[in-house]
């Protein structure tokens, strides 16, 4: 559930998932947070880890409350498995443990809050809740920001060295298969001298809808700089990634004869398929593409080369 800012105006309606192995405890919690003046609350109640982590799984939350230590876990494994399970939740530890340093390290941790029963207030508690949900917020635009790219909106360099071991660890545990594939622009400097840099922001930006266009959607889009892109992912079928780039080929060349832009759009590839026995490293890999992009951009100078003369020849014949 998406709710508004902080600060917005709006009356907010908040889901908290809350893990709590002692009942009474439990509803003093909710009671505390019946009268707010802003948020109405709507709780889930959990009693072990267990059974917290099952509800995550299967539900969206707006945050958590947690009790550090339950039946079936205790101190901050507790805390580790709910954020591992639930990434894109804040957490407000709410403990009977008063200790700073235990604070501090949940925290470090990546909890957003650390209070201790009996000495919290209902309004100090409303206040934690609403204030951690806004600052887990700005944290993931801040994230965002730091790994995608300004221009296009693909992943950066950054984003995509961060994001592709999950890719990597699929392919190895023999699930699935994947792709890497590596592009450039071709005549890319020529758009930027002739046409101004505006018209290679352009060709940028249109190349990268394409290439999410025709590619699956939970693949791994990157602009590394310049003209210069990556797309990675799991194959639906053996032979799919193939299909893709066929496809986006076939989005230029139809976007090229339509002829409604001041400039050709056009790339070089190169493809690898990455089976389960693949253990080269991530380096070995995209050199790999590098090198198959730069046969296929040799090829396409040739093809180029070659209607040129044709088309000179068959002026001079006329």
């Amino acid at each position: 559930m998406s709710i508004p800012p902080v600060g917005s105006g709006v009356h907010l309606d908040i889901n908290i998932l809350l893990v709590e192995d002692v009942p009474m405890i439990a509803k003093i919690v909710e009671r505390m947070l019946m009268n707010s003046s802003h948020c109405t609350y709507h709780f889930e109640w959990r009693g072990t880890l267990a059974d917290a982590l099952d509800t995550l799984r299967s539900r969206d939350f707006d945050t958590i409350l947690l009790d550090l230590n339950l039946s079936d876990s205790s101190d901050l494994s507790t805390l580790t498995r709910v954020l591992d399970t639930a990434r894109g939740v804040p957490v407000v530890v709410l403990t009977a443990t008063d200790d700073d340093e235990m604070g501090l390290k949940a925290v470090q941790a990546g909890a957003q809050d650390y209070l201790v029963k009996g000495q919290c207030t209902a309004p100090a508690l409303d206040r934690s809740i609403v204030y951690s949900i806004e600052r887990h917020r700005l944290q993931q635009t801040l994230r965002q920001l730091a790994v995608l790219d300004e221009l296009t909106g693909l992943y950066n360099r950054r984003g995509f060295n961060t994001l592709n071991p999950d890719l990597l660890h699929k392919v190895h545990s023999g699930g699935a298969q994947g792709y890497l594939a590596c592009f450039d622009l071709d005549r890319f400097k020529q758009i930027n001298d002739t046409l101004g840099h505006a018209c290679g922001d352009a060709a940028l930006v249109e190349f990268a809808t394409l290439l999410r266009s025709a590619f699956r959607k939970d693949g791994l889009f990157a602009r590394l700089g310049g003209d210069e892109f990556l797309a990675m992912g799991i194959e639906a079928h053996p032979g799919a990634a193939t299909e893709a780039l066929a496809a986006l080929q076939h989005m230029l060349s139809v976007r090229n004869a339509a002829g409604l832009s001041p400039f050709r759009l056009e790339a070089s590839a190169g493809l690898l398929t990455l089976g389960s026995e693949e253990r080269r490293p991530l380096e070995e890999l995209l050199a790999a593409a590098d090198t198959e992009l730069y046969r296929n951009k040799e090829a396409r100078r040739a093809t180029r080369a070659l209607a040129s003369r044709d088309e000179t020849s068959s002026r001079a014949s006329a």
